[in-house]
């Protein structure tokens, strides 16, 4: 009886403990994407192309809140000019779904600022698309739209 015991305590644990640590990995990915969305968020708010050039894709795209469309050069280059000036950014609400080699990243965005001398203040609903390559998540596209006030 006691062998019994023993087998299916080890059949259970054969079978359990993988898609714990694949829970684990996915947690650690859900975790590194939020940082890296994070950290690219705050790389636009101060215009560190830089950075925001390391972890975008070369086939980027950005669909703007008019329905614009703009590839990574033309993004950096607006960006890069200065006309955009942000007196405060805070996301929040930032979710991720990840799906292996492909994660979706959904938040809302409250933003005080300037673009020339139009006020884009205002709360706005943005998708970014990363996929991993070569181990390094990359932002592929990116969405914002502005979500209208409730009267």
């Amino acid at each position: 009886m006691k062998r019994v015991g023993t087998v299916l305590l080890m059949g259970y644990l054969a079978f359990a403990l993988p898609p714990a640590r694949g829970a684990d990995k996915k947690a650690d990915s859900v975790s590194d994407l939020k940082a890296l969305d994070a950290k690219l968020t705050e790389a636009f708010k101060t215009r560190d192309v830089t950075t925001l050039a390391k972890h975008t894709a070369d086939d980027y795209l950005e669909i703007d809140p008019r329905g614009g469309v703009h590839t990574k050069k033309q993004y950096l280059a607006h960006l890069s000019k200065g006309t955009a000036k942000f007196d405060s950014l805070t996301e929040s609400d930032v979710k991720v779904r990840d799906f292996g080699t492909t994660a979706v990243v959904t938040g809302l965005l409250n933003l005080k600022g300037k673009v020339g001398d139009k006020d884009i203040s205002g709360d706005y609903r943005w998708t970014r698309v990363y996929h991993k390559k070569a181990g390094e998540w990359l932002c592929v596209s990116e969405q914002h739209t502005y979500v209208v006030p409730k009267e």
